[in-house]
């Protein structure tokens, strides 16, 4: 399918900054992407195969824009955008991409990036900066500058995956390494995680510039724009931890991340993270929460609504996840306004059906119960 043509992708992005302005007054903004064509589809996976076994191909495969952004280009092209979406470009160089900026040993495989832990014993842990020279970050800049050029603005070009202070440090250490560290050495944690926030910012303020000039704003791997500095947060790591645990290491680095942002939307993952909901809220520049129920757990909207109502009694704007069948109960239950649905559809046929039953909804809006 065609790119949007200018008009219509800038009504889309004023429109998201309505919502993220609390403005929205036909909610919710909505999300469909429908795949291409099965065709289509398989035409470009044959086309498109990650190589297999070679270390310096699987590189270039995430990292040579050479490689990607063709790849990219045509997937974006072979979609069909709905509602209120657009096409996004993620440079994606694996979760936590700091972590390989900062020393750790990528190992890249044919659908993720890992990274083997950096920390044995702290008293010999090198020292914890960017390295300026480091191959994926030096990637992660030559991509998001390709990827600008080539969009031609057709697409919209993310920040890379810099993950939070509390993860990227899991990644240094492992994770039950890092629990333990927290009862028996938490000063070592903390020194972390300052590292850590001095490289996060690091590596935003020299991508930021690029991204501003792209767009007239930014927005990371969610693909929620903003005209400002915005990413989305996280420290999927609370799962592991207690609230207060989490209040003391975990907080106060968010609360530092959020104050350099003028808005962000933040990545609640899992029922195991739930629990620290009400502190995220607390911190002021956080303005939606994405939940992902994860792995193994329910994502009927139904068995959610009472985490969706409390996140809306916070004031706070939520990116959820349904299918048609939870439109309803939507639109009955919860303050649209302040939704943004994502919604998936397998074909055209589908996603133009599920756009026209949210617009007799809107139509004939009920009364949140």
């Amino acid at each position: 399918m065609p790119f949007l043509d200018d008009r219509e992708f800038r009504r889309r992005l004023e429109r998201l900054a309505a919502w993220w302005r609390g403005g929205l007054a036909d909610g919710p903004l909505v999300q469909v992407i429908v795949p291409p064509d099965r065709e289509t589809a398989e035409r470009l996976s044959r086309k498109h195969q990650p190589p297999a076994g070679d270390a310096e191909k699987l590189f270039r495969w995430w990292a040579d824009p050479a490689v990607v952004i063709p790849r990219v280009e045509e997937a974006l092209e072979a979609r069909t955008y709905l509602g209120d979406v657009w096409p996004h470009h993620f440079v994606n160089l694996g979760p936590g991409a700091l972590a390989a900026f900062m020393g750790c040993r990528s190992v890249p495989q044919a659908t993720t990036v890992w990274q083997e832990p950096l920390i044995g014993r702290w008293d010999a842990a090198p020292e914890l900066v960017l390295h300026e020279d480091n191959p994926w970050w030096l990637a992660a800049r030559e991509l998001t500058r390709a990827s600008i050029r080539a969009s031609r603005g057709r697409w919209l070009t993310s920040f890379t995956d810099i993950g939070g202070a509390m993860d990227i440090t899991s990644y240094f250490r492992t994770p039950e390494r890092l629990c333990m560290d927290l009862v028996e050495c938490p000063d070592n944690v903390r020194r972390s995680e300052e590292a850590v926030l001095k490289a996060w910012f690091q590596v935003y303020d020299r991508l930021y510039p690029q991204l501003l000039a792209a767009s007239g704003g930014s927005c990371g791997w969610i693909g929620l724009w903003y005209p400002g500095r915005t990413y989305p947060l996280q420290c999927d790591f609370s799962c592991m931890i207690s609230p207060e645990m989490f209040r003391e290491h975990g907080l106060p680095f968010l609360e530092r991340q959020a104050a350099g942002l003028d808005n962000a939307i933040y990545h609640l993952d899992g029922p195991g993270a739930v629990r620290h909901l009400d502190a995220i809220c607390e911190v002021p520049h956080i303005r939606a929460i994405q939940w992902v129920p994860g792995a193994g757990t329910s994502h009927a909207v139904a068995d959610w609504l009472d985490l969706y109502r409390r996140i809306l009694d916070h004031g706070r704007g939520v990116l959820l996840y349904c299918t048609e069948d939870d439109l309803d109960l939507v639109f009955d239950r919860l303050d649209v306004d302040r939704l943004i649905l994502g919604i998936g559809a397998r074909d055209l046929a589908e996603g133009e059906r599920i756009m026209a039953r949210i617009d007799r909804l809107r139509r004939g809006r009920k009364r949140v119960q």
